[in-house]
């Protein structure tokens, strides 16, 4: 039995950029949307993996403090603020697509972290659950980011074929 390949797979393949100078139009420019769709996705997930590092940060320290389980809920939006750095406004991407298509497909490896009752659970899990869920999280939002990078890879790869297209019209 062969296992169906995600797009991602796909996109990220060594084949997906082969011949793409010899290529009409539309099916580069499809390309392109395709890449900008997953883009949206893969950034989605890093965010909500991100987002439940924090949260499960901020309940290690609630623990290691002897916070309430109250304190916690009432620094969620403090936590979830979000106030890292941002990248130089010319090096960033304007995605067409702000939210992932309602049918984002992340069903192997790690990505179910970020789908279960985790949080619904965190004053029950133990100090063991709560690390080795961090360290699963971590592990996770450093594949999804290595993805995410080599995705705009393939993204300039074909702007730079659009781009070039543009010149010589």
């Amino acid at each position: 039995m062969t296992q169906q390949r995600r797009r991602i797979d796909i996109v990220l393949g060594p084949e997906y950029l082969d011949g793409l100078d010899s290529l009409p139009d539309d099916d580069v420019q499809a390309m392109h949307e395709e890449c900008m769709e997953l883009e949206t996705e893969v950034s989605y997930v890093r965010r909500l993996a991100q987002a439940r590092i924090e949260i499960l940060n901020a309940e290690r320290e609630r623990r290691a403090t002897g916070g309430s389980v109250a304190d916690l809920i009432a620094a969620l939006p403090r936590i979830l603020a979000d106030p890292g750095p941002r990248p130089d406004p010319a090096a960033s991407r304007l995605s067409h697509h702000l939210a992932p298509a309602p049918s984002i497909q992340w069903t192997r490896g790690r990505e179910p972290l970020i789908v279960d009752d985790t949080l619904a659970n965190l004053p029950t899990l133990t100090n063991e659950q709560l690390e080795a869920t961090l360290t699963e999280l971590g592990e996770l939002e450093r594949e999804v980011s290595q993805r995410r990078r080599a995705l705009h890879g393939v993204i300039d790869g074909i702007e730079a074929e659009l781009a070039r297209r543009r010149v010589n019209a």
